[in-house]
Order: C-alpha cells, then sequence, then structure tokens
C-alpha cells in the first residue's frame, strides 16, 4: 500500500516519491546505527534512541504527518550531534537539505554538524543560509 502525504498538494510529479524515499533512507540508517550501536550509554544516547523511535513511529503511519516527519527527523540530527555521532549527523542534516531547501531548521543543522566536523567555511555558508531564511520568514 503506498502511504499519501498530508499537505503535499501542488508538488511535481515524483517529488513525493523522492521525499519518502529520502525519509525511508534516513530511517534505515538509524536502523543500522541502533544495530551496530548496542546499549545506549549516556543520556545523550538515550535522547538519540527515543529520537529515531518517534521519527520511525511518525514515518510508519499511515497517513504521516509530513511536517511530523521532517520535525521528527531534524531532532534525530541533532540528538545524533550531540551523542557524538557525526555520520549519522551528517546523513540526516543532508537529507533535511535535500527535502527542505527551504528550511532555516535545516540549513541551521547543517552548519552545526558541518562546524563540528570542523568544516568552518562550509558551515558558515549553512549557518548564513539558515539566518537568511529566518529573517524572510519574519519579515
Amino acid at each position: 500500500m503506498t502511504k499519501r502525504w498530508n499537505g503535499l498538494v501542488g508538488l511535481r510529479a515524483g517529488s513525493v516519491a523522492r521525499a519518502e524515499d529520502l525519509y525511508t533512507a534516513c530511517v534505515r540508517e538509524c536502523a543500522r546505527h541502533l544495530a551496530a550501536r548496542g546499549e545506549a550509554g549516556t543520556r545523550a544516547d538515550a535522547a538519540l534512541i527515543a529520537a529515531i523511535g518517534a521519527l520511525v513511529a511518525e514515518h510508519t503511519e499511515l497517513r504521516p504527518d509530513e511536517d511530523a516527519v521532517f520535525e521528527a527527523l531534524l531532532t534525530v540530527g541533532a540528538a545524533a550531534l550531540a551523542a557524538g555521532e557525526p555520520r549519522l549527523a551528517r546523513r540526516v542534516a543532508d537529507s533535511t537539505v535535500a527535502l527542505r531547501s527551504r528550511s532555516a531548521a535545516a540549513w541551521e543543522l547543517r552548519g552545526r554538524v558541518l562546524r563540528a566536523a570542523g568544516r568552518e567555511t562550509e558551515a558558515v555558508e549553512a549557518l548564513g543560509r539558515g539566518l537568511s531564511l529566518r529573517r524572510r520568514v519574519a519579515a
């Protein structure tokens, strides 16, 4: 059965399928991460596990709310960064930007991930883009 994404009226053909593919790929990556990780050792690990659980729950709804799934994905990215999991954080951050290139939160997450990786120039650019998008929304 194909899932229907609420609130996706007006997207180009293939956009919904592409979004679902990106979300599904992130859920798989999270599952692989958990399988390889084993037990939670710290609060940050526990927060990451909880965030992944919330993402899976939102994504597997019969009619997932795209905004709720996207917010859950952002939460996973932030939790992965806090737990010292840069690979997972980068995968999620890149996916959020691909899913919503006009999301300030997605660009800000990407900037924080790049900064943590020591890629300051790219981080400043991403954070600047996030700030610019926030200013546009506020105006």
